[in-house]
């Protein structure tokens, strides 16, 4: 089994629940980090959410974040093993206002 770490996606979150990682078939995934900024003068609310494959998104966290303040999603030294098909979800108050990253490392 091959190991890779890295970013496994960066963007900005949308105002309408959005998939922003997908464990691509025979994965596995385990979430290090997940960093959201807000690049907005407005305070943003965003919802986290973790989806496993065919099931309902789950709220994992909940943020509402001031003008260039940023949080961690996962606390620290903790991380989300993911399997194939299980996605991570996002939404926000105002679209291209909420950076995020997520890093962690797949296992194929």
């Amino acid at each position: 089994m091959a190991f890779t770490a890295g970013t496994l996606a960066d963007g900005q979150a949308a105002t309408s629940l959005t998939t922003i990682y997908t464990v691509p078939a025979s994965t596995k995934a385990y979430i290090k980090s997940w960093t959201i900024y807000n690049t907005n003068a407005a305070t943003q609310t965003v919802g986290c959410y973790v989806k496993r494959s065919g099931s309902t998104a789950r709220q994992y966290r909940q943020f509402s974040l001031d003008q260039n303040e940023s949080a961690d999603v996962l606390s620290p030294g903790t991380s989300i093993q993911l399997s194939t098909g299980d996605v991570l979800q996002m939404i926000t108050t105002t679209a291209t206002a909420l950076d995020y990253m997520v890093t962690g490392v797949t296992e194929a």
